[in-house]
């Protein structure tokens, strides 16, 4: 075989070096990342849900024009599915250390070009005339994509795997990694 065919750096070297970004012995686990990731959790899920059985509402609500209603409604059907499984990689990367810092480095960098993408094409009629409803809705995805990218930012801080489900882990006396 030839040196061109074999790759510079093998999938356990980068794990290993994505993985201890900024990781310290002493550095203290990230109490509240149970509680970012399941509200992350809970909400592509239910908005994956909302796409998908109620598309033609949203559809409504983004536009007046019969003609742009077919294609959203189409293009958000199509959002439900990529959201739903984009939460179900997010799910099993995060309860089974599954390259859990580049899944959501990947999460985060996808949601913020769809968000750049929505915002010119789905939102912009709704936008000339906004409403709260389309603020709190622009509000609540900025928030989550603050929240993915304190989880990317504080993978190294990640509570061992029996407590990722925990959300009361904040509350707990005293914790950390292995124990």
């Amino acid at each position: 075989m030839s040196d061109k065919q074999q790759p510079l750096v093998s999938v356990a070297e980068l794990d290993a070096l994505i993985l201890e970004w900024g990781y310290s012995p002493n550095q203290s686990i990230d109490r509240f990342f149970p509680v970012r990731f399941w509200y992350l959790a809970a909400l592509a899920f239910m908005n994956s849900m909302w796409l998908l059985f109620f598309t033609d509402d949203i559809a409504r609500l983004m536009t007046s024009d019969p003609t742009e209603l077919v294609r959203m409604g189409r293009f958000l059907y199509f959002r439900g599915w990529f959201l739903l499984g984009v939460w179900a990689m997010g799910v099993y990367s995060y309860l089974r250390n599954w390259y859990t810092g580049i899944v959501f480095s990947s999460m985060f960098m996808v949601g913020c070009v769809n968000f750049v993408f929505d915002l010119f094409n789905i939102y912009a009629e709704a936008l000339a005339n906004p409403t709260p409803r389309i603020t709190l809705m622009l509000i609540v995805r900025i928030v989550g994509l603050w929240f993915v990218y304190i989880t990317v930012k504080n993978s190294s801080r990640m509570p061992d795997v029996k407590d990722r489900m925990n959300i009361l882990l904040p509350f707990k006396k005293d914790i950390r990694h292995g124990t």
